[in-house]
């Protein structure tokens, strides 16, 4: 049983559906289910006491973050606990996968992914840019996820530069065009629903500067899993496309 989406989605990687007790609902939103369509066959939960007790699974995955009154309940379940720390580059990535794939008894299913996920690597390596543009994800309300964070280690993966230089930054619009990054990048996980963080991206002023240079790809809920170099694949050729102005000329 899994009770976040982070190890929802490596345990639909490493375990066959008739294995899974449960999954959070989010892996039955359109975004999870692109990627693990097998999430729609397997019951969700809710991360709730009762849907725990209900299940009576044999190990229960999670990360470091659960609920402190959750804890006592899982201890007197009798079931295996794991806790999963979050991953914020390829490294941390290798150890999750080792970490539950240990614990389901899929080892070898594990060195799979892994050793797919540095081919993958090693391709977008082979393929870096001449020129790195500076990114900026922006779009969340004016959160730019900086430095150290799994979006940086897809960026660099990708051969480009993250705008944010530190852990994180707010950027209002003024503040975005002042530090000019040369293209701006959206996580797809909730595209299209409509918001007041969405709509500030309506703004006249980067509707007509960013125009032909905005990127969107598989934000994954933000899970660092085997899957993220593909989605370093996804940015990089979707960046290859962008071409910035030239210093001093038309903004577009």
């Amino acid at each position: 049983m899994s009770l976040k989406v982070c190890t929802d989605e490596l345990l639909l990687d490493l375990v066959p559906p008739p294995r899974i007790a449960s999954v959070t609902f989010l892996s039955r939103e359109k975004a999870s289910l692109r990627q693990w369509p097998q999430a729609a066959q397997i019951p969700v939960n809710h991360n709730t006491a009762e849907e725990i007790l209900a299940a009576h699974p044999d190990l229960i995955l999670t990360d470091p973050f659960i609920a402190p009154s959750l804890r006592p309940l899982l201890a007197k379940t009798g079931a295996k606990i794991v806790e999963v720390p979050p991953a914020g580059n390829f490294d941390q990535i290798r150890a999750s996968v080792r970490l539950v794939a240990k614990a389901v008894g899929e080892q070898a299913r594990g060195e799979v992914l892994i050793a797919h996920m540095d081919a993958e690597l090693r391709d977008l390596a082979a393929h870096r840019p001449p020129k790195a543009l500076t990114v900026a994800e922006w779009g969340g309300g004016g959160y730019v996820p900086g430095k150290g964070g799994l979006f940086d280690a897809l960026l660099t993966a990708a051969g480009a530069r993250n705008v944010e230089q530190g852990s994180f930054g707010y950027y209002d619009v003024e503040s975005l065009i002042a530090a000019n990054p040369d293209a701006l990048v959206y996580g797809d996980t909730y595209a299209g629903t409509a918001s007041l963080r969405a709509d500030q991206d309506l703004h006249l002023a980067l509707m007509r500067r960013y125009a032909n240079r905005r990127v969107s790809y598989a934000a994954l809920y933000g899970c660092g899993v085997p899957e993220s170099a593909e989605v370093a694949k996804q940015l990089q050729d979707a960046l290859r496309k962008v071409r910035p102005p030239a210093p001093g000329g038309r903004q577009e």
